[in-house]
């Protein structure tokens, strides 16, 4: 084996980078080899890199569902990554280290607040399953340093072993496991800052009073301010009375810091391997403190604290036991800032609400003697829901347990195998509630030095309370027969497995999926493949006579390069055709019980007289007796080829994934008739195609040792049947178009005077006047309303695109990642670009600065937004193509730099290794939308700029 490692890195300079998605086959850790495992390795060989991009060989074994395949038998549509690959991200999700690696897969973060900056996933359109260790979980429950790799299946074959919960595809990720070495010990030590990025531009006082008394006069209203008043909010002469409080800076810190401390050991002998990972994040938000009022911290954070042991015992020469024992502690904390008039909106949400809806001249931050300022319109102080509201700490708990027994057979027939897994994972969540309402006071100086000061609100004691928040647990169990032989050309694999899954959560009824599943390979000289895959599975949560359903794939192959005639094209290693073709199915919509009808509490109702107030019990929307699963019909054609010996790399993917009895309500035949809601039935269609490519190439020059790699995808979506309301026009039918097309009006300029107001169509139900904006009439009636309502945006297939390079040099590395996405529609609306919004009636809030291009007489030909209006506008702020951008951007989303100290600098302190490394996330961004980011379009939590610096030292 040694003599393998040194040839391999002898002729392919770098010994094969784990390869990002453009050679995603490759890339899994060697390590995960249970073979490779149980060969003596010398120290050299050993040594692994605290790198993004290990230099590594190829694994000859990549993880599938229940078990794993070779690279060259694989016909399945799937990608893989290394786990090390996520090390440079600065992040504190898993979700985030994934952009631009692997093709079909796509995310977007809509919000970055601490402990809940999870990006949302999509797999070739569709939400895939998450699978840790072979058991479905919650993708939070790891850290990066315990990946070993992480794989998305994506095709009907891949995932027909889970049969109604595959059909979205799966996300399978496998954690790292000691080997046959010495003791290896791991420390990485990371500080990283944080800075917002997109942060609104606010108007100052004098310029936000000036606009908000023209928006009165183009409602036909008075002016709320003088032009003194004006004078004294720009001069700053009264800032009592005349405030101009920068509410973004003196709430929200420039910066906030992160840090996070990772210690792992690994190693083992023939009896025995371990790995075990400690991991400690610590990720601190941008709201201000004030240690002189509270003994207690109020700003956001977020701290988690991991733990894993992955134990591998040869109890007998036959008989292995597999023991995982995993934890996390998710702790965060926030404001405990409320406002009564917003249920359920509390902490950073409101604040970040607030800041959108809270111009500079509502009040004083603090008045001359040091109480929060504030009147009858504002009554919760921007500064006092951050640092007088007290505090809302929450626990989060996970604990897990991990357990297989594998016996070899051998002795029975050579080759055969039986395994059995239990799994036992358990959640728990609590909220407290420390919060404190809090007085603001309007301080009116007098001419004699005194005030007039009227008080609004109470400062309250501070409540004490908590609440659970969730609790789950879930047992899984596994039983599994395989039998894996050759005989001379022939290969043959197979494995029948039967799993049950049981959820249980908070006191809800469980959810029990069972599942028979069997795969089946065959080989021929290692040019010609076969694959069957199956389940019969079920679920308890359909009619109990309609619980059960089979799910079968089929996959061909040949190896076109291993053929005599292609003897002659000695650089080519493969050259394969594959394709599959299934039915699988997702059941994650079945509901709770919906095949039965059952009732619910609604709201009071009154007898008697006088009346007195007493709860009903209502019916609930119809039941389904037929209610079934998703059906999802799926072909993948592909073909792969490596060549020189498999420095380049190049994969193209074709899928077409037919889904049917989509659960829908019907929109037509109106419910009223029925006194009740339609149930949910199985009617809809979609159909979900696109090409995925990938691409790499691993080089060596002179020292360097280098590499680039790239993929892309181009998704298409269609709606092929939901059952319409009835519509009049053919532009109005949501059916034939992709899936989530935006619909509104087609906006037509601005209105620049009543002659043109006059010579349009009229807006329904609005009195449209200069400076609105216009609205092409569709149908031509002269009216304009629902029926001049069309796709709007681009109706092309999205693509999306990652682009991964870097290199090694004498002890230093560089590693970039891209990642961009085109043909994607946004809406930029809502109160952070809207003028004057409040939660209440009347308008009060916010302007910025894109309002000073507002249209007026003065600016018709240059105003790049129409007139400003005082609260809502029906006609300018519905959804139309003037708010609708082009959400396409490139991200430079992560960079690298590190060194590693030369040997002979810290052999005499007994280190292995010493890397210093430097990264950073989010670095630029190009992007023809303005004002906001691509993924965080609303400003709900700002995305975030981070630069990190760490050291990790190997023993």
């Amino acid at each position: 084996m040694i003599e393998k490692l040194r040839y391999s890195f002898r002729n392919l300079g770098l010994g094969m980078l784990c390869l990002t998605a453009a050679a995603h086959q490759t890339a899994y850790a060697q390590s995960q080899d249970s073979t490779f495992n149980k060969k003596a390795l010398n120290d050299s060989a050993r040594k692994v890199v605290r790198s993004s991009y290990s230099f590594q060989l190829p694994s000859s074994k990549i993880p599938v569902l229940f078990g794993t395949q070779r690279k060259e038998q694989l016909l399945q549509s799937q990608g893989v990554i290394s786990g090390n690959e996520l090390l440079s991200f600065p992040v504190a999700q898993i979700e985030a280290t994934l952009y631009g690696k692997l093709a079909g897969l796509y995310m977007v973060q809509s919000s970055a607040k601490p402990g809940e900056d999870a990006a949302s996933i999509s797999l070739r359109g569709r939400t895939p399953l998450v699978i840790i260790d072979g058991v479905p979980r919650n993708m939070s429950s790891i850290n990066p340093e315990q990946i070993a790799s992480v794989s998305v299946l994506k095709d009907a074959l891949a995932t027909a072993t889970y049969g109604m919960r595959g059909s979205n595809g799966v996300i399978l990720i496998e954690t790292k496991r000691g080997g046959i070495a010495p003791r290896k010990i791991s420390f990485t030590a990371q500080s990283g800052i944080q800075k917002q990025l997109n942060i609104p531009s606010f108007l100052n006082a004098g310029d936000y009073a000036s606009l908000f008394n023209e928006a009165l006069a183009n409602d036909g209203k008075p002016a709320r301010y003088t032009a003194e008043a004006i004078a004294k909010y720009r001069d700053g002469s009264d800032p009592v009375l005349y405030p101009n409080v920068d509410w973004y800076n003196s709430i929200l810190k420039n910066k906030a810091s992160q840090q996070r401390y990772n210690l792992n050991f690994s190693g083992g002998n023939d009896k025995a391997r371990y790995f075990v990972d400690l991991d400690y994040l610590n990720q601190g938000g941008f709201f201000v403190s004030d240690a002189t009022r509270n003994s207690y911290e109020t700003n956001n954070s977020f701290k988690r604290y991991g733990f894993r042991t992955n134990v591998d015992a040869d109890l007998t020469k036959n008989l292995l036991l597999s023991l995982n024992i995993f934890g996390r502690i998710r702790n965060g904390n926030e404001p405990g800032a409320i406002d009564a008039s917003l249920s359920g909106i509390t902490g950073s949400d409101l604040i970040y609400m607030s800041l959108l809806r809270t111009p500079n001249n509502a009040y004083p931050m603090l008045n001359p003697d040091g109480s929060f300022g504030g009147n009858q319109q504002f009554t919760n102080n921007l500064y006092g829901q951050v640092i007088g509201s007290g505090y809302r700490p929450s626990y989060n708990r996970n604990l897990g347990v991990d357990l297989s027994l594998k016996q070899k057979l051998d002795g029975l027939l050579e080759g055969l195998y039986v395994k059995g897994k239990g799994s036992f994972n358990t959640y728990y969540s609590e909220l407290i509630n420390r919060s404190k309402s809090f007085a603001v006071y309007q301080y009116t100086p007098k001419p004699d030095g005194g005030a007039d000061i009227i008080k609004y609100g109470t400062d309250g004691s501070q409540n004490n309370s908590s609440r659970q928040d969730v609790t789950n647990r879930q047992i899984y169990t596994e039983f599994l027969a395989g039998y894996d032989q050759v005989f001379g050309n022939h290969e043959l694999n197979a494995s029948l497995n039967y799993n049950i899954d049981n959820y249980v959560n908070s006191s809800d009824l469980s959810i029990t999926n069972s599942a028979l599943s069997a795969r089946f390979q065959y080989n021929y000289s290692k040019k010609y493949f076969v694959e069957l895959a199956s389940s019969y599975m079920g679920m308890n949560r359909y009619p109990t006579n309609k619980q059960w359903g089979f799910f079968p794939a089929a996959g061909l192959g040949w190896d076109i390069s291993k053929e005599d005639f292609m003897k002659s094209f000695k650089s080519l290693n493969t050259l394969k055709l594959r394709g599959s073709y299934g039915r699988s199915a997702d059941n994650s919509g079945a509901g709770d019980f919906l095949y039965q009808q059952y009732y619910e509490s609604s709201g009071s109702v009154y007898f008697g007289n006088p009346a007195t107030s007493n709860g009903s019990i209502v019916e609930a929307a119809l039941a389904n007796p037929n209610l079934s699963w998703e059906k999802a019909d799926k072909l993948n054609i592909g073909l792969d080829i490596s060549a020189f010996q498999n420095k380049l790399q190049f994969s193209a993917e074709y899928y077409h994934n037919a889904y049917s009895g989509m659960l829908q309500q019907r929109g037509t035949n109106a419910s009223a008739i029925l006194g009740n809601k339609r149930p949910i039935e199985n009617i809809g269609e979609r159909t979900y195609s696109g090409v995925e490519l990938t691409a790499g190439y691993y080089g060596k020059t002179g020292n360097m040792n280098w590499f680039v790699s790239g993929n892309a995808s181009v998704s298409k979506s269609r709606i092929d049947y939901i059952d319409e309301v009835i519509r009049p026009y053919e532009w109005m039918k949501r059916t034939g178009l992709p899936v989530g097309q935006p619909f509104g009006m087609v906006a037509d300029g601005f209105f620049n005077n009543q002659t043109e107001i006059d010579n349009s169509a009229k807006v329904d139900g609005f009195k449209a006047v200069p400076g609105d904006i216009r609205y092409k009439d569709l149908n031509g009636d002269g009216v304009i309303n629902v029926f001049d309502e069309q796709p709007i945006g681009s109706t092309k297939p999205m693509i999306f695109y990652g682009l991964t390079a870097g290199f090694n040099y004498k002890g230093f590395e560089f590693s970039m990642v891209w990642n961009g996405v085109t043909n994607r529609n946004v809406f930029v609306n809502g109160a952070g670009t809207y003028e004057f919004q409040s939660v209440g009636i009347g308008g009060s809030g916010q302007a910025f600065a894109h309002h000073l291009d507002r249209w007026t007489p003065a600016t018709a030909n240059t105003a790049t937004y129409p007139r400003l209006t005082v609260g809502n506008n029906i006609n300018n702020q519905r959804n139309s193509s003037f708010w609708l951008k082009n959400g396409s951007y490139l991200r430079l989303k992560n960079v690298e730099f590190a060194y590693s100290l030369p040997q002979h600098w810290i052999s005499f302190i007994k280190l292995d290794r010493a890397r210093i490394f430097v990264n950073g996330s989010n670095l630029l961004t190009i992007t023809p939308l303005e004002r906001v980011d691509p993924e965080v379009v609303a400003w709900d939590y700002p995305n975030q700029r981070v630069f990190n610096f760490g050291i990790n030292l190997q023993f």
